[in-house]
This record gives structure tokens, sequence and C-alpha cells, in this order.
């Protein structure tokens, strides 16, 4: 039987991390003098004039992840798995920055497909009407994903779709952060 207090308490970790990642995300790019949402990438903000804010605010959420990921195994051990290895791939993008090429693109890999991924062991172990949207938000990433790395590996901004390079990633990432908060209030806030 799972403990409804573990399930909780690793909802209230993701949350936090959800939460102040995607807060102080907005404070690195307002304090930023030149940075375009459009044409500089997420993690471009790690290496900015204020790199501290985005490296800071990525490795906690990879820390609270990995902290909600291990509250979560009785609830699901396939969705702790993967908020287990989304947590280690934002931790990695806070350490290993831009400036680190290969390194740096694996654990964004990680960060994205897995947390983006969660969403769909959500969907087959809750069936709720509201577990489709989070899905829903869960497949909009992960096609961002695809279209954000055939540009990035074909250098062919056409499959940004006229967002740009960052905005293309910021529909990679706003969607599983709002299915994040989402999944994670609900569970806050059941009875």
């Amino acid at each position: 039987m799972e403990s409804f207090n573990d399930k909780k308490l690793g909802a209230l970790f993701i949350l936090l991390g959800s939460l102040e990642f995607y807060l102080f995300t907005n404070i690195a790019e307002f304090v930023q003098p030149v940075y375009s949402v459009s044409h500089n990438s997420i993690s471009h903000l790690g290496i900015a004039t204020d790199p501290f804010i985005f490296n800071g605010a990525i490795i906690v959420l990879g820390i609270l992840e990995v902290t909600g990921a291990y509250f979560f195994r009785k609830y699901s051990l396939p969705f702790s798995i993967f908020m287990l290895l989304g947590g280690i791939g934002s931790a990695g993008v806070g350490v290993f920055n831009e400036h680190y090429g290969l390194i740096h693109l694996f654990f964004a890999l990680l960060a994205f497909l897995f947390g983006s991924g969660a969403s769909y062991i959500i969907l087959v172990k809750e069936r709720k009407v509201v577990t489709f949207i989070w899905a829903i938000l869960g497949t909009i990433s992960i096609l961002a994903l695809i279209f954000f790395s055939i540009g990035i590996v074909g250098k062919d901004p056409f499959f940004y779709f006229g967002l740009g390079e960052g905005g293309m990633e910021r529909l990679i990432m706003i969607p599983e952060i709002l299915w994040a908060i989402g999944f994670t209030s609900s569970i806050l806030f059941e009875k």
C-alpha cells in the first residue's frame, strides 16, 4: 500500500522545484542586458552576465526532482525513475553549462525527455480526464524537442516555426513545467 504522506511530500518537492525554476529563469532573463527569448537558448542564461541565477535555479530544480522521485517510489516506480532521470538531467544542465557542449546537451536531453515522458506514466496509472491534459502537455514538449533537435543538428531554423531557437526550447520547457505544477498541485489538494 502506498504511503499517502510520501506521495504528498514528493509532490511538494517537485512543485517547489518547478515553481522556483520558472520564477528564477524569468528573473535571469530580466537582468540580462542583451538577451532574446526568441533567439537565445534557455541555457544561454547559464553563461550570461549573471549565470549563477539560472545555474543555481536549475540545480535546485534537479535536487528537488530527485528528492521528489524518492518519495514517489511507492506511488509508481516507473514515474519515480523518470523523475529521477529528469532531475539528474536538470542538475547536470546547471553544473555543465553550454560551454561543455555535448555533455550539456546530454543532460538537457535527459531533463526534457524524461520530464515530459513522466506525464504518460501518470496517464496510464490514473486515467482521469485531467491526466489526458497533462499527457497532451507532455506530447507538446516531446514534439517540440524533436523539432528543436532537428533544427539544432541540421542548423535549419525552419524547424523552429518562426519561434527562434529560444522560443522553440521554451515550447519544450513551459508545457513540461505546467503539467508538473498541475499534477503536483492536484496531489497536494486532494482529500
